[in-house]
C-alpha cells in the first residue's frame, strides 16, 4: 500500500510548502490537500518536484452540487477545469463530493424540495458525464461519502454501499470510491468487510480514528487489524492520513505511517 498525508490537516505547525518537504523526509509516497483554487499551485508543483514526492489527490469540485440537476452544466464545467489542473500537476486521482462545502466544511445547499430518488438520479447522471472526461485526462475520480452525524450535516452521500452502487452503475475504470475509515465508522461500521469485499470499487482510503478524528490509536478503531486485512486482501492504492493530530504532527504521522506500511 502507498501512503499519503493530507497537508491540509497535518503538519499545520509549519508553512504550507514546508509540509511537502516534511512528508518526503518522513517517508511518505505522496501528499494530498483539499481545494486547489485557493493555493499557489505552481509553487506546490515545484516543491513536490524538487523533493521528489507525488501529489496523490486534491478536490475536483469547483462549486455547486451533483444532487441538483440544475447545477450540472456548471458543475461539470468546474470538473473540466480541475482535471486540466490535475494533468498539469501530474496527479492520478482527484476526489469528488456530492455537495458543496463552505469554508467551515458544512454543507451549503441541501435542496429539500428534491426527493431522494431525484438526488440519486442527478448524481448518477452527473457522474456518467464526468467519467469520459476523467478517462480522457488519465485521472481517476474517487467519489467520497462523508458522515452527516458529526461533521457534515445534510451531506447527501453518507453510505458506502450507495457509493459502491453508483460507481458500479457508471462502470468506468476511472470512477472509484474514496473510503474514509473515519466517516464510515461513524455512519455504518463493519469496516473490514466493507473494505475487503469492495476492493474493485475502491481507489483511495482515508485514515482517522473515532471519536475526535485524531490519529490511529486515540479512539475505538483497531487500525493494526483493519490495515493488515486491507493489505492482505491486495489493496494497492493510497492510504491517506487525514486527521487532526493530538500532539506534534511529525510524531503522529510517523506512527500512522508505520501502520500503513506494516
Amino acid at each position: 500500500m502507498k501512503a499519503s498525508v493530507c497537508i491540509e490537516m497535518i503538519y499545520t505547525e509549519y508553512p504550507f510548502l514546508d509540509r511537502i518537504k516534511i512528508a518526503k523526509e518522513q517517508g511518505f509516497d505522496a501528499v494530498e490537500f483539499w481545494n486547489w483554487d485557493n493555493k499557489d499551485m505552481p509553487a506546490i508543483k515545484k516543491t513536490a518536484n524538487d523533493v521528489g514526492i507525488a501529489i496523490a489527490t486534491f478536490q475536483s469540485n469547483r462549486g455547486g452540487t451533483l444532487i441538483n440537476p440544475a447545477h450540472r452544466e456548471s458543475f461539470v464545467a468546474g470538473i473540466k477545469e480541475s482535471l486540466a489542473m490535475g494533468v498539469e500537476m501530474k496527479t492520478k486521482e482527484m476526489f469528488l463530493l456530492t455537495d458543496e462545502l463552505g469554508d467551515d466544511r458544512s454543507v451549503k445547499f441541501q435542496f429539500p424540495e428534491l426527493s431522494e430518488k431525484e438526488k440519486y438520479q442527478s448524481v448518477l447522471e452527473g457522474m456518467k458525464l464526468i467519467a469520459p472526461l476523467a478517462e480522457n485526462a488519465g485521472i481517476t475520480i474517487v467519489l467520497e461519502p462523508l458522515n452527516n452525524l458529526v461533521d457534515h450535516a445534510g451531506y447527501w452521500l453518507k453510505n458506502s454501499e450507495v457509493g459502491f452502487e453508483l460507481v458500479r452503475k457508471v462502470n468506468s475504470p476511472n470512477i472509484r470510491l474514496l473510503f474514509d475509515i473515519y466517516h464510515q465508522q461513524i455512519t455504518e461500521g463493519n469496516l473490514i468487510e466493507r473494505l475487503t469485499r469492495n476492493l474493485d470499487a475502491i481507489g483511495h482510503v482515508h485514515v482517522a480514528d473515532v471519536p475526535g478524528r485524531h490519529q490511529p490509536g486515540t479512539g475505538e478503531i483497531n487500525f493494526p487489524v483493519v490495515l493488515a486485512k486491507l493489505r492482505d486482501a491486495g489493496y494497492k492504492h493510497y492510504v491517506g492520513l487525514e486527521f487532526e493530530p493530538v500532539g506534534p504532527s511529525k510524531e503522529a504521522a510517523a506512527a500512522a505511517l508505520k501502520l500503513i506500511k506494516g
